[in-house]
């Protein structure tokens, strides 16, 4: 799979983070769900590591923590009359994990020019340590839907944590550089 790298030089996130999407877009969703795949980095903070295969994250970082998974995606159906059900949950090392589930209807009409088109989006905070692995899967309850290319994204950002310093308003000092 070519990745491309769509960066930013004006950006300095402070934090350390990732941001994928799919550029190709109409993946194809069905009962028996399927994890989507990311071909395009958009931005890539220099604290962040990972490796990423068809349709895994993996992190790399030796450091462990919190990290805010984000996921987003515009699904079709082109299936005459069809009203179908679209699940989406992270999993982390190849377990759903609990309360990471979404969910949303998109309809069929009888021309492609009328499918209601319809989007998830996701947000979820988990903990995560060196070598795990984060998977996005979509299952509708009947036939098949599409993602929309440039719709399907992840965000995977760490959140730090250095408790409270009421003097200075729990302020750290990060300079993160985009790579």
């Amino acid at each position: 799979m070519t990745r491309y790298n769509d960066l930013q030089n004006n950006l300095t996130p402070a934090i350390p983070f990732v941001f994928l999407y799919d550029i190709v877009g109409n993946q194809t969703f069905g009962t028996s769900g399927a994890f989507h795949d990311w071909d395009t980095v958009r931005v890539l903070s220099s604290h962040f590591d990972y490796t990423a295969t068809k349709d895994r994250i993996y992190l790399n970082t030796n450091s462990s923590g919190l990290f805010k998974v984000t996921f987003e995606c515009s699904f079709v159906t082109y299936d005459e009359d069809d009203d179908l059900l679209i699940t989406s949950s992270i999993y982390k090392n190849g377990t759903q994990l609990v309360g990471s589930k979404v969910m949303c209807s998109v309809t069929g009409a009888a021309s492609q020019d009328d499918d209601i088109k319809n989007s998830q989006t996701l947000t979820y905070i988990v903990y995560l340590e060196k070598n795990d692995y984060i998977q996005i899967e979509t299952e509708t309850d009947a036939n098949t839907v599409y993602s929309i290319g440039n719709t399907s994204r992840l965000i995977i950002e760490f959140l730090p944590m250095y408790g409270w310093d009421n003097a200075s308003g729990g302020r750290q000092d990060y300079k993160g550089v985009v790579r």
